[in-house]
């Protein structure tokens, strides 16, 4: 069975090649996942997995919110933070950016 990261062989249109400055979230997003696979917590590969795994409605999302999602799934498969704490960390730090602090 193909799953929805698999292309190959099938038709594509083109490929966008330009580059684009990174948001601030966006790199804290690769420095975030840089930093749990220099401290041996994930991999490489176990990111690929993660995100190839995910539903066809989360693939289609952008590059960094799907490593979003696939790092938020890795550290709740792997013991680390569920994805309850995830979404409490997430809502006291919107709380914060809101209320300007």
């Amino acid at each position: 069975m193909r799953g929805q990261h698999d292309l190959g062989g099938l038709p594509a249109g083109p490929i966008e090649i330009s580059d684009h400055a990174a948001a601030p979230w966006e790199k804290l997003v690769m420095a975030l996942f840089q930093s749990l696979r220099s401290r041996g917590h994930l991999t490489v590969d176990e990111l690929r997995r993660a995100l190839e795994d995910l539903p066809a409605e989360q693939y289609d999302q952008p590059y960094f919110e799907r490593w979003s999602e696939a790092i938020a799934n890795m550290l709740d498969e792997k013991g680390l933070a569920s994805r309850a704490e995830i979404a409490a960390k997430m809502d006291e730090l919107r709380a914060k950016l809101e209320a300007g602090s």
